[in-house]
């Protein structure tokens, strides 16, 4: 019989931060490192950074962290579980999907933060920057990052031959980096790359990100939300189906 819900929530919560006690403080540095490392580093290609663009890149990096222990661990994660074989055990727990999900949400968002803190703070240092943090920053940071959650458990669970699904997520982190209005505007990329983003969540992550954190830089935001939460709604769908398809 499945336990009760918060029961479950918190005995999956409670696996997770054991199964990888020694995993998480190394990616919590990891993602400090990508964040704040891609901040300052890009800062070195120009003798002066703009100031427009220095607020386009700190304002950008924090979305990688949020999204990139979903989007990036998770997948790798559930492969590793398939290749040992304890990935169909782990399936057979009687425990809702949604607070198992949740639970893993809570710990890569646990892991997230500091290093959206501190990538914040070393690239305002950095280039001198005036943020101003609105409390709508607490919305879009968690919508974004269970966007990634759900967008690492969809290729986790929907692609069941492991190395396929550590490229497809791979893949994602590489389209976010260079093919993305992340760190960069949108009128900086082909038009018709720009079209296609559009309609690709990371755009309008780091578009809800950056109006949340200064005033009159982001536009279309109200659609921004709308597509997060669309990416949001149809990974879970797909979640739900591969791992119903698979009892």
């Amino acid at each position: 019989m499945a336990m009760s819900w918060p029961g479950a929530y918190w005995r999956m919560a409670v696996w997770h931060l054991a199964e990888l006690r020694l995993y998480l403080p190394v990616l919590s540095a990891v993602l400090i490192l990508q964040g704040a490392g891609f901040a300052l580093g890009v800062g070195l290609l120009f003798g002066t950074m703009p100031q427009a663009a220095a607020i386009f890149l700190v304002t950008g990096a924090p979305v990688m962290n949020l999204i990139t222990t979903g989007l990036i661990f998770e997948p790798q994660l559930v492969a590793e579980q398939r290749t040992r074989g304890t990935y169909e055990f782990l399936q057979s727990l009687p425990v809702p999907r949604s607070a198992a999900a949740l639970a893993w949400y809570t710990v890569a968002l646990g892991t997230a933060l500091p290093a959206v803190i501190l990538t914040l703070v070393a690239g305002v240092a950095r280039y001198h920057l005036s943020l101003t943090v609105t409390p709508m920053v607490v919305p879009a940071m968690l919508l974004t990052c269970l966007t990634g959650v759900l967008l690492g458990l969809a290729i986790a669970h929907g692609i069941t031959a492991p190395m396929a699904a550590e490229l497809a997520s791979t893949t994602l982190i590489f389209v976010m980096f260079g093919f993305s209005p992340v760190a960069l505007p949108a009128s900086q990329l082909p038009g018709w790359l720009a079209a296609v983003n559009q309609w690709l969540p990371f755009g309008s992550m780091a578009t809800i990100v950056r109006a949340a954190l200064v005033n009159g830089v982001a536009s279309g935001v109200p659609r921004a939300y709308l597509v997060v939460a669309a990416w949001a709604a149809g990974s879970a769908l797909v979640v739900a189906w591969a791992q119903g398809h698979r009892r």
